[in-house]
């Protein structure tokens, strides 16, 4: 299998004073520990270390006070659903309707911060495409890593700061972000169905 067939990868996702005002917020916001929703169905997310150790802003434009906050949601939210309609038109995939953000998160991964090798897509958590932007670079490890189902052949995505990385969430591509050695890893994750 050719790994990187429905790998969309873009760089410069946002202007640069965007995304400087990004990372401003994510240095300004309140992160809280990341769970895990796992392949034994459970709806409830758990926090697991051996599993996940970063920390996640969940972000709405419904459930808060914060007017900055449902300003990324809907920034983001718009500019996901934009490039979900390029990398359709990349890949030349014929049958694609996903209409709906399932979710956006702000991730912050510090030192040995790092999560193990998983799928998005789950009976509790059903996703169709998954898409990580990663907003700065200026860190050391963190990497994030793609692989065969069969855990063969694994693939290292380029630590760039502005890219956006889209796939499907299926089982056919398990991937990892490796544990960060030094500085802090920030990116935002945002799933579709």
């Amino acid at each position: 299998m050719d790994l990187n067939k429905y790998i969309g990868i873009y760089d410069h996702f946002i202007p640069y004073p965007i995304l400087s005002n990004l990372l401003k917020y994510c240095n300004d916001v309140e992160f809280e520990k990341a769970r895990v929703i796992g392949g034994d169905g459970v709806s409830k997310g758990v926090e697991d270390l051996s599993i996940r150790k970063t920390n996640n802003k969940y972000l709405s434009n419904l459930l808060t006070k914060s007017y900055t906050e449902i300003h990324w949601a809907n920034y983001l939210t718009n500019l996901f659903f934009l490039s979900l309609k390029r990398y359709k038109q990349d890949k030349k995939i014929i049958d694609f309707n996903v209409t709906n953000i399932n979710s956006i998160s702000l991730l912050k991964y510090e030192n040995t911060g790092f999560y193990t090798w998983h799928v998005d897509h789950d009976r509790a958590a059903p996703r169709t495409m998954s898409m990580i932007f990663m907003l700065n670079n200026d860190y050391e490890g963190g990497d994030l890593c793609f692989r065969e189902p069969d855990g063969s052949n694994e693939m290292k995505i380029e630590r760039t700061a502005n890219r956006l990385i889209i796939w499907p969430s299926t089982f056919l591509y398990p991937h990892t972000v490796k544990p960060v050695t030094k500085g802090t890893r920030y990116s935002v994750v945002c799933w579709a169905l």
